[in-house]
């Protein structure tokens, strides 16, 4: 399966029609692997393509929060071309990401022609506020504007919280559930707004990871909120498991609910790590301390 792009209703594509599909899109939602080099050469890759076709996209990424916009507007303005000083500025990996070198592809692209860089996610002290308060720790004016007054249908309330679930390896207590759905959801919306803020004419890629980018509870249901008509393409890069040699072994969707992804790209795993035991650790020694 590596380096084949499938549609959502698992038709095999070639690299071509895909390309030729964002060049048309306003919208364009490309979801991750945080620690996969893969993902973000890809990411890059495409983003230039965008600018060949003559596209000026504004670049919205989930790893910055808008808090820290001015750190970017304030590179930009100087007129620094180097991208490794813009890992530096943002505090990249002081901040718990993957290596910046493994993400500056993306920012040399988007430096290089003059693309708008967009901070989109929201503050780790506000994703902490709501983890113990929920959607109220937002004051009436910001859950407005994120569109977070209007809850999920039942239906896709229950499938991110069983997602959540699964993410944690099942390992989460039940209590926190409720809370990180919460958090996930503020994250969409925030990313959202900073999707549809810059030129409508220029439209926008997502540098998301992939649970982001899905089409039936995420940032693409937070942009139709305000755009109905948007036209937006959700491309999610998959990492090959050898255990599962059929594309629709990778993808959960749910019933009565939108295809999570209009396109799926498989990718090498990055890394053979056993996340749920390193969880499972992690859990314990919170518990012990």
């Amino acid at each position: 399966l590596v380096d084949t792009i499938w549609t959502s209703s698992f038709e095999r594509i070639n690299r071509i029609e895909l390309e030729k599909k964002l060049s048309r899109t306003h919208y364009i939602l490309l979801g991750e692997i945080h620690n996969n080099a893969d993902h973000h050469r890809l990411q890059a890759q495409f983003i230039e393509l965008l600018v060949k076709f003559g596209r000026r996209p504004a670049i919205v990424l989930e790893m910055v929060p808008t808090t820290m916009q001015p750190k970017i507007d304030q590179f930009v303005k100087s007129g620094a071309a180097d991208a490794a000083d813009l890992g530096r500025q943002l505090k990249w990996e002081e901040r718990g990401w993957p290596d910046w070198e493994t993400y500056q592809p993306i920012a040399e692209v988007a430096l290089s022609a003059a693309l708008t860089i967009q901070a989109g996610n929201i503050d780790r002290k506000v994703q902490r506020q709501i983890g113990q308060s929920g959607i109220s720790a937002l004051d009436a004016q910001t859950r407005n504007e994120l569109r977070l007054d209007k809850p999920l249908e039942p239906a896709a309330e229950e499938a991110l919280a069983q997602t959540v679930i699964d993410a944690h390896c099942g390992l989460l207590p039940d209590e926190m559930i409720e809370p990180m759905t919460e958090v996930q959801r503020a994250k969409d919306a925030s990313l959202a707004k900073s999707m549809i803020q810059n030129d409508p004419a220029s439209g926008a890629v997502l540098v998301a990871g992939s649970g982001h980018v899905r089409q039936d509870w995420a940032v693409p249901r937070f942009i139709r909120m305000q755009r109905p008509n948007a036209d937006i393409v959700a491309v999610a890069f998959i990492e090959v498991d050898p255990q599962k040699t059929s594309p629709n072994d990778y993808v959960q969707a749910y019933s009565g609910l939108q295809i999570p992804y209009d396109f799926i790209y498989f990718t090498p795993r990055a890394e053979l790590k056993d996340y749920c035991a390193e969880l499972e650790d992690q859990l314990q020694k919170k518990k012990t301390d």
